[in-house]
């Protein structure tokens, strides 16, 4: 959530954050379960207000902290949810090690009517430090 407040107040974007109807736990270990769980059975929550639509955006940027190696079930039940055709897709993470694990390659393999750039990955101890390297990625 950090690294995307930075990314709106650098590019003037609008801010959705991506919530589930039943708030995920706050602490790491339950998160972990829950979120083992969510990849064990295939289930994805459902999301707090979603959008109506993203035909008004060219370029999204998505964020999420990498979970089990990729992104948590709710950004898929985002992504899945909308026509992303056309769109510029710049996908952004945070983790604890090993960068985007394989969640890079997998939007691309859901998104593939879109142009998904090269993401940003910055270890989760290090957000409140980025805003050059988040200010660089951003420009390019």
């Amino acid at each position: 959530e950090v690294v995307a407040e930075k990314i709106a107040a650098l590019t003037g974007a609008d801010f959705f954050k991506i919530q589930p109807t039943v708030p995920y736990p706050t602490t790491y270990i339950d998160c972990n379960n829950v979120s083992h769980v969510e990849n064990e059975t295939n289930r994805c929550p459902d999301i707090i207000n979603p959008l109506a639509s993203i035909a008004d955006y060219d370029v999204i940027y998505i964020g999420f902290p990498i979970w089990h190696r990729s992104f948590p079930a709710i950004i898929s039940k985002f992504i899945r949810s909308y026509d992303f055709s056309g769109k510029t897709v710049m996908p952004f993470c945070t983790n604890d090690e090993g960068g985007f694990g394989t969640a890079e390659m997998e939007l691309r393999a859901i998104l593939r009517n879109s142009n998904v750039k090269n993401g940003l990955a910055i270890h989760g101890s290090k957000v409140h430090e980025s805003d050059d390297v988040i200010a660089k990625w951003v420009i390019k």
